[in-house]
């Protein structure tokens, strides 16, 4: 590698932003608001919380037609255990412990991910969410930054969600009814 090659890798470190996606219904004003910031936004689907199979299948491929359709590239992890997730939480399946964990597997992941692809900065579309706990995923962000050298981009964008709600609704694609998990589905109701 010549050392402009190495300045080139460096200085495209600054560009991108790796984007976890937690669903297309949280993704519309994330996405519009980082494709300013940035000169390109990788899109990251990442969700071993989502339960039945069948339901994390619905959202993915949500997420699947809103990306093409906006010409957003989207790179997706499926090749993990099937009880990931579930073994993550055996001992600690109650509020707000479980959903620390989960962020932290899914920010954890997320920054192994932007490592290996030189990429400096992530986030996550769960920021959307006023169903959410930010101060969690926050944490859970900065805590895989610290531990792969990176940038966790935290904003708040819990004001533009129920526009980016329509937006998901006017395409008619698949809205999930409760955050993904089976403690969440009873909860819910």
């Amino acid at each position: 590698m010549t050392s402009t090659d190495y300045y080139d890798t460096i200085l495209s470190m600054f560009d991108k932003i790796l984007l976890h996606h937690c669903c297309a219904v949280c993704t519309p004003k994330v996405l519009e608001s980082f494709k300013k910031e940035f000169k390109e936004v990788i899109g990251f689907w990442f969700n071993p919380n989502i339960y039945p199979v069948d339901e994390r299948k619905k959202r993915q491929e949500a997420l699947k037609v809103f990306s093409e359709e906006k010409k957003h590239r989207l790179m997706e992890k499926n090749d993990y255990p099937e009880d990931l997730w579930s073994k993550s939480i055996e001992n600690n399946s109650g509020e707000p412990e479980r959903c620390r964990i989960c962020y932290s597997i899914r920010m954890k992941i997320t920054a192994q991910t932007a490592k290996k692809m030189n990429i400096r900065h992530f986030s996550t579309t769960l920021l959307s969410s006023p169903h959410q706990k930010h101060d969690l995923i926050k944490a859970a962000g900065i805590q895989a930054a610290a531990e792969e050298g990176l940038d966790f981009v935290y904003r708040d964008f819990r004001p533009e969600f129920y526009e980016g709600k329509n937006e998901i609704w006017n395409k008619k694609l698949y809205m999930q009814k409760y955050c993904g998990c089976l403690y969440s589905i009873n909860e819910k109701k």
